[in-house]
């Protein structure tokens, strides 16, 4: 994902896209432990982006002064 995409979101849109984004990462991690996933790059791809999804929600918090 590209941060430029994801900082045009609203709080309410990027914690749908959040909750998206970890159950992938959950099902990709099930995948990687039962030999279904040949690499792991998904899931750290996953993993990075729930990082940056969480960093641009607790930015636009602050910004917003909102908790």
């Amino acid at each position: 994902m590209i941060a430029e995409e994801i900082r045009k979101k609203t709080v309410k849109e990027l914690m749908t896209l959040l909750d998206e984004t970890s159950l992938e990462h959950f099902k990709l991690k099930m995948q990687l432990t039962t030999g279904q996933l040949p690499t792991h790059n998904k899931v750290r791809e996953a993993r990075k982006n729930i990082a940056l999804i969480k960093t641009i929600i607790n930015e636009k918090r602050l910004a917003d002064g909102t908790k």
